[in-house]
């Protein structure tokens, strides 16, 4: 077996809209939830399980797409009107990047710095 990335728990002030706010941007489905957990998987079936947890240190977690992906999440981000910028200083708003592939920064409900990309660095 080769290694994979399996899941991460992902501290939340509120662990349902954070799971939801995931499933609406990224197109994940939801996953069987247990104890303190509200869990949702990608389509790689790595597992999002979210836990109710102070954010003092917000964490930065990258998205890879193709492009109806990208492009289906971004609308979801300007339907929700979620903040979002084409770098990760925050010095673009409302934009996407295209200089390699597309690109999008925006943060989750608790703080979390996202990013969905259609090109990976490596």
């Amino acid at each position: 077996m080769s290694v994979s990335f399996n899941h991460t728990i992902i501290g939340a002030h509120d662990p349902a809209l954070s799971a939801d706010f995931y499933l609406a941007v990224l197109g994940a489905r939801p996953a069987p939830s247990w104890g303190p957990f509200i869990n949702i998987q990608l389509d790689d079936d790595t597992l999002l399980q979210f836990a109710p947890a102070p954010v003092n240190d917000p964490i930065h977690m990258a998205f890879l797409m193709n492009d109806d992906e990208f492009d289906r999440g971004y609308n979801a981000l300007t339907t929700l009107a979620v903040e979002h910028w084409a770098d990760p200083q925050m010095t673009r708003p409302d934009e996407i990047s295209t200089d390699e592939g597309k690109r999008v920064y925006f943060k989750d409900p608790s703080g979390h710095l996202l990013e969905m990309l259609t090109q990976a660095y490596l």
